[in-house]
């Protein structure tokens, strides 16, 4: 147990906690005004102790905004992408209103109503992202004894709707990519960079626009007919970083023997480490550039204006779906963490899967009442005939 002992100021009698800290160091807490105000925080001290939830008061004085930077810097397991992502939240949602509280003086009632006011700004889906930031931050701080519990736990958020996906044909998917190698003159024909090859390649393997763009000629393997995803190109603030995906992210990719046939005839001559969709000048080709110079003004030629390329990917999900492919050959064409990721994402796509369940039960209904009609009418064939004397 602690001890309190009072002091003399100036201004009167204050009150000094004397109490040791889970490591049996001794520390002490000064400045009560009343010798019950110093009982109830000893008595807290030592509750928490006993619980496993004591916070050294020092430790929690760090500024949020202070924290955030010493989490992100903490974490090393993230890509390029992921980092950049969480630091423009961080600076443009968290600091700006948070930033200058102390940790120890951030609580539910305080967090819950800032989540709150980002609804008034932000769509469901990035107000969950957002807090999932600061309560990321939050997590590692009581791991780290700076807070006993998460006040970013249990908050009121808006619900997520999911939106409608839209889906290209195989005839829009022609159309499409003929309208992009149409585009362009010279050394910026479409054509000529077989950028649309590239819209066929997304939308019939599903790449990852980063997949796609780091894409590089001994991916391709014309021997087995596959693509090997092995590496990533993101651009970053302007700058384009070359990186290695997730590991369930890297995977092996049937191409179709049309589409193969037409990359062996575009790859002819380059190197193994070149890429496969270079940029006009060389180089990776980027996604902005690609969007700007061919595929926004394709598409609107063809009816399907404000195409985005990851929209190729969800194309190339349901292709595959229509084609027959089960739930797991689209888990590892499109590189899902699992197959439940799957369903969740494109659980639209395999409603037909329930109606295919619905006609299979009605076909045997309809065999086994025709069966037992038949067993009826004509008798059982296993029965022998009767005979009259």
């Amino acid at each position: 147990m602690g001890s309190i002992t009072a002091y003399q100021v100036a201004s009167g009698k204050r009150y000094r906690v004397l109490y040791r800290r889970p490591d049996h160091i001794q520390t002490q807490k000064r400045g009560f005004r009343t010798k019950r105000d110093a009982e109830l925080f000893l008595a807290n001290i030592e509750v928490n102790k006993s619980r496993g939830a004591y916070v050294d008061p020092s430790k929690a004085r760090v500024l949020v905004g202070e924290w955030l930077d010493l989490w992100m810097d903490s974490r090393s397991d993230w890509r390029a992408t992921s980092r950049e992502r969480a630091r423009g939240i961080v600076v443009r949602h968290i600091r700006p209103q948070l930033g200058n509280y102390p940790l120890g003086a951030l609580n539910h009632q305080a967090v819950q109503a800032w989540a709150s006011g980002l609804s008034r700004t932000q769509g469901p889906a990035s107000v969950r992202k957002i807090v999932n930031v600061l309560s990321g931050s939050l997590q590692m701080a009581v791991k780290d004894g700076r807070l006993a519990s998460n006040p970013a736990h249990g908050l009121n958020l808006p619900k997520v709707h999911k939106a409608s996906k839209r889906y290209l044909t195989h005839e829009q998917v022609r159309d499409l990519s003929a309208a992009v190698d149409a585009i362009g003159r010279g050394m910026y024909l479409g054509q000529s960079n077989g950028y649309g090859l590239l819209v066929k390649v997304l939308a019939y393997c599903g790449l990852r626009w980063g997949e796609a763009s780091g894409l590089r000629v001994q991916d391709i393997d014309f021997v087995r007919g596959r693509l090997e995803v092995q590496h990533t190109v993101v651009e970053i603030d302007g700058l384009q970083i070359e990186g290695q995906p997730k590991d369930y992210e890297a995977r092996s990719i049937p191409v179709p023997a049309s589409i193969l046939a037409d990359l062996r005839v575009l790859v002819s001559g380059r190197q193994g480490g070149d890429p496969v969709f270079a940029a006009a000048r060389g180089g990776w080709l980027r996604g902005r550039v690609f969007r700007r110079g061919w595929l926004d003004a394709a598409a609107e030629q063809v009816g399907i204006a404000g195409l985005a390329p990851h929209e190729l990917r969800h194309t190339a999900a349901s292709l595959a779906i229509s084609a027959g492919a089960n739930v797991k050959a689209v888990q590892r064409m499109l590189g899902h963490a699992s197959a439940a990721v799957t369903l969740d994402v494109y659980s639209d796509l395999f409603d037909s899967d329930l109606d295919a369940v619905s006609s299979a039960l009605d076909q045997l209904i309809i065999q086994k009442s025709i069966a037992s009609l038949n067993t009826e009418v004509i008798g059982d064939p296993r029965q022998p005939p009767e005979t009259e004397f």
